[in-house]
Formats: structure tokens, sequence, C-alpha cells
């Protein structure tokens, strides 16, 4: 395979082999004498730290991004004398993650507290408003994959509520490799950019040849899971099935995402979001502000990174604007030279099963679509994604109003976060909805029910697209700025049609057909396909209220995509085809209600 990025330099490890080996032979007591000072440990103290090397002052300590501080343990002592709950709050950390082990390190510094078995108690954070988690790893190793992603996930969500603290022992080796396998996740940067970008910004991070390692495992684990839009060639991989890609989905996701779209494909529901905003002729809806506020932040750390790399010669000068197509391909990622092992049996298709402080949160069943839910547009009034002066073209990663626009949708973002409320309904508005067709709807009502051949122009965006999701995070952002009815609709068929099995198969087609007179016929389908079915036909009922001489065309091209089959057999699909037609009917009848009984009372 071509490489796509220039040749980048592989991390090498901070111990010699024999070291490593040393470190692991010796006795704990003994080694925090050796290795660590015993009770003049340097890393319990400010004693042995320059003032800039303690952004925390009194920890040895460092900022590795905005967001994120790398330091080490914090102690009951020096919180005391030096008022670190109160620079925390000063510096705007609301978090703070210990990747030790209870009763590591025990000889080294003050003794350690009987409760929590750490240098502090955690309960003198918390207390405090202080988020804390325990991600709990072995010093000079590491701990399972699936464990970092719930380590990294964790993070992920944290950087969402505020600034971020993690310490493990010396806030080096264990702590750089977690907000290593971070920027991977979050900015899909290769893994020697990660080790490489964090030990410039905390000199000798990631020491082992094992932390190395689970950096790079991790990457490679990660690529597997983020093509929304496989195909046969070697870079994508091969098809998934439905339940494939939301296993892969769950595995990247968190937070309320993660809850809201437990069965349905992020893809399709955005798409299907966006696609109901343009026909309702409505401005964006905050999900859609979020991804761009998102994916704005994200792009302002990667240029960051990337010009801590160039500074430091790790990367040649750019001198034309980044394609992130070209130089992030993640099946380009340059490979370790002899000391990493994969563990390939582990890389294949593996879904995280959270058992981190943030999974364990109560989730509320009721939360997921309902047969009866509608695309939620409403919301707080929003600037309309419909600017001129905006154009989005297959260049507009390179445009210089892309992040001036960004920064735009996060601010009204930050403005309307307080009135916003997720939930996994999707709902047209019934105060700002104009009940007659536009230009634009009849337009999105055409390309939906269109069954002919697919000009080359919307071919051509709809692979650029694709190209981007599968390679880039602000993909995302380029899709749900994407204006054009004829490549969204594209690419929601493209996806379904692209599943290696059809998402209604043969066995669910006699299911479905035999249901006779069950009033809820796709309530005999698994989870994973009704919730999918029931955000298309939300889909299919915003724009076909509006455009009604559309709806059976539409319907049939949504048969054609679920069931994989060609237009000739459409006939023999005509149980499955009343089945939705009898839905679309029942939704319609309960939505005009809702809108009725808000027109009375508006007129109270």
């Amino acid at each position: 395979m071509q490489t796509l990025r220039p040749h980048f330099p592989v991390p090498r490890p901070s111990y010699s082999q024999a070291r490593e080996n040393l470190v692991k032979a010796i006795p704990s007591k003994l080694l925090c004498l050796l290795a660590c000072g015993g009770v003049d440990c340097r890393y319990e103290g400010p004693e042995c730290w320059k003032a800039n090397q303690q952004v925390i002052r009194g920890i040895f300590s460092s900022w590795v991004t905005d967001d994120i501080v790398a330091m080490a343990r914090p102690s009951k002592s020096l919180i005391d004398k030096y008022n670190i709950i109160e620079q925390f709050h000063r510096l705007n950390i609301k978090s703070i993650i210990n990747m030790q082990i209870p009763g590591e390190h025990a000889h080294c510094g003050p003794p350690l507290d009987p409760k929590s078995g750490f240098t502090y108690s955690p309960q003198s954070f918390m207390e405090n408003d202080i988020y804390f988690y325990n991600f709990g790893m072995p010093d000079f190793c590491v701990s399972s994959l699936v464990s970092m992603i719930d380590g990294v996930k964790v993070l992920a969500f944290a950087v969402g509520e505020g600034r971020v603290a993690v310490h493990c022992h010396a806030g080096l080796g264990r702590t750089g490799v977690l907000i290593a396998c971070y920027l991977i996740y979050t900015l899909r940067i290769g893994p020697s950019e990660a080790v490489h970008y964090v030990r410039i910004k905390r000199p000798r991070s990631i020491q082992t040849r094992a932390q190395i390692s689970q950096v790079f495992d991790f990457a490679r684990l990660l690529c597997t899971q983020l093509v929304q839009y496989p195909d046969l060639g070697l870079r994508h991989g091969a098809p998934v099935t439905l339940q494939h890609h939301l296993n892969r989905q769950a595995l990247l996701l968190h937070g309320q995402e993660a809850r809201r779209l437990r069965y349905v494909p992020k893809v399709v529901y955005l798409l299907c979001v966006h696609l109901c905003r343009l026909a309702a002729g409505l401005p964006a809806t905050l999900e859609i502000d979020a991804e761009l506020a998102k994916r704005s932040a994200l792009r302002i750390l990667t240029r960051i990174v990337r010009e801590t790399l160039e500074a430091k010669q790790f990367l040649p000068l750019l001198r034309e604007p980044h394609n992130p197509t070209a130089s992030d391909s993640m099946s380009s990622w340059d490979e370790p030279l002899g000391f990493l092992e994969r563990k390939r049996d582990f890389l294949r298709d593996k879904r995280s099963y959270s058992e981190s402080d943030l999974s364990k949160m109560e989730l509320n069943e009721d939360l997921v679509m309902s047969p009866w839910c509608e695309l939620e547009l409403t919301g707080p009034d929003l600037q309309p994604l419909h600017s001129k002066d905006m154009s989005l073209s297959p260049n507009l990663m390179n445009n210089k109003h892309f992040d001036t626009f960004f920064l735009q949708q996060s601010h009204n973002l930050a403005q309307n976060k307080a009135q916003y409320k997720y939930s996994s309904n999707i709902e047209l508005s019934k105060s700002t909805h104009n009940p007659r067709p536009t230009s634009v709807t009849r337009n999105i009502a055409r390309a939906m029910a269109d069954q002919g051949p697919i000009e080359d122009s919307v071919l051509q965006r709809s692979s650029l697209l694709q190209e981007e999701l599968n390679s880039s995070e602000c993909g995302w952002a380029l899709v749900v700025t994407e204006l054009d009815p004829r490549v969204l609709t594209c690419l929601l068929w493209t996806w379904l049609e692209k599943l290696k099995e059809p998402v209604l198969g043969a066995a669910d087609l006699i299911r479905l057909s035999c249901a006779g007179s069950n009033k809820n016929p796709l309530g005999l389908l698994k989870k994973s396909q009704r919730h999918t079915i029931y955000c298309l036909l939300s889909c299919v009922n915003s724009v076909t209220s509006l455009c009604p001489h559309r709806e059976e065309a539409i319907l049939q091209r949504l048969i054609r995509a679920l069931t994989k089959r060609p237009q000739e057999d459409m006939e023999s699909l005509a149980s499955l085809a009343s089945i939705l037609r009898s839905h679309l009917r029942d939704t319609f009848r309960i939505n005009r209600c809702i809108r009725k009984a808000c027109s009375w009372d508006a007129t109270l």
C-alpha cells in the first residue's frame, strides 16, 4: 500500500530492556527507595521542579492540551499546603482521573490514606464539586484495551464538563498512555504523532515498550471501528451487518449520545434529522450544532498538535492547506519496528462492555425511540445554515471561513445549552412548522423517491463525503452542513445498501407477513432493526406529510434499501409496504392531533 503520510519517526522507549526487567523483579519497597527516593521521593513535592514545571503550584505538572493537565499524584499535605482545591477551581479543573492501583508506592512520600489506599482521600475532591475517576493500571505496565477505551471515553466526557487533571505516580507513564490514546480517539491522528506530542508537552512520558505497544494497539483497534462506509478495498475493509455496526458504534460513542443512539446508526440518524430540517425549512437543530461545535474544538486542537510537531521538526512544514484525507489516513500509520507485539485476536471486531463509573449510570430504557416518534427539530432559534456566503464545496475544509463558521455555531450552542434537552425522539416543531411544501421540500421528496441513475456529480460528492467520514472526524461536520438533498439521500440509501446483510432479511420478511392481527408488526423485529426503521419512517413521514403524492415512490425506494431487493420484486413485498404505510398513517394522524392541540393552546 502506498504510504500517504510523510515518514514519521517511531517512538522509542525511555528504558532499556534490562532496566524494565529489573524494575519488574525488584520488590516494591526497595523499588521506591532505589528508583524514587523513598520518603524523599522527588515526585512527592515541588522541591526538585522548576516553576514552569508546576502549572499546579506544589505539584510536578504540565499542560498537555488546553483542557488536560498531566501531574504527579497529589497528597493530603500538598492539597492543604498549596490550596490545590482552590487552584483547581481557579483553573476550571472539574475532574481528576487517577491511574493508580490502591496501595502502590506506599513507601514514597507521606503515608497512604488507610481508607482509599491513595495519598489523598477522593472525598476531599468530590466534596468540592470535582469529579473523581479511578482507572487502575499497574506501574510500568498496561491494562486491557477494553479498560483503556473506558478510560478514554470517560476522559472525553470529563473534558466536555471542564478541564481535567490526570495522574498516576509521577504523571509520566500511565498518564501519558491515557492522554495519547485520547488524542487518537478524538483527533484520529497516528499513534507516533500522539506519543511524540505528549512527550513534547510532558518530557519522558510513555516510558516502556509495553506502554508504547498499547498506544499502537489502541490505534489499530480504533481504526477497525471508525469506518462508516465500508467497501471491499483494503483501506476500509469489508462490509458489516447492522448489529455489527452498532457494536462498533457503542465502542466509540459515550455519554448521552451513546444512550440516544443505542439502537440507531449515527450516520442514519443525522442524515434523517438533516433531511427533515431542510424539508421543514427550519434552522439547524441543536444536535447538528453540537456536532459542529465539537468538530470546531477538535480542529483547533488538531492544528495545535500539528504546529507543535512541526516546531520540533517531527513533521515537514505545510506550505499548502492540510488535506485530512491524504495525511490523516489511519491505514497508513507507521509500524513499530520489532518490539511491538500485535494482539491480532483482540483487534477483530470487539465491543467494549464498559464497567467504568460513566457506564454505571442508570439508563432510562424509555429514552429509546418509540414507534410514534417523529424527527425532532424543535429547539431555540439558531442561525440557519442556508448562508449564501458559506460555500459548501469539496474544498470547504480549506476555506478560511470554515473555522469562523464553526466558532459561530459553537457560540450559538453555548447560548442555548441550558435550553437543550437530549431525547431519542426527533419530532417536528409544532409552532414553527410550515405546512406548505417549498421548493426544497419538493426537491427532497423527488430525491428520496428517485429510482433512476444517479448523476455523476452527485456520486462524486457523495463519495467525497464517505471518504471524509472514514478518514476524518470533520467528515461529520461536512455531512450536517451539506445542502444538496440528492447528495444526502444518496448517502442514506448507499449506507443501507452497503451493509453486508439487508436490514430486513428473508426470515424477517416472513415474520412480518405472518404478523396477522398484531397491532404493531414491527415490534416483532430486533431492537436494532425496529428503531432504525422507526428513524427512517420518521424522516419519510416528515417529507411525505408535505408532499403526499410522493409517498408511494419514497416507500418503494425505502423498501429497496431495507431489503436490497430489485424493483422487480416489489410486488412480493406488498405486505411489508402495507405495514410501513399503516405506520405512516398512524404517525401522521397522531402528529396532526398534536399540532391542532398546540395551536388551540396557543389561542387561549
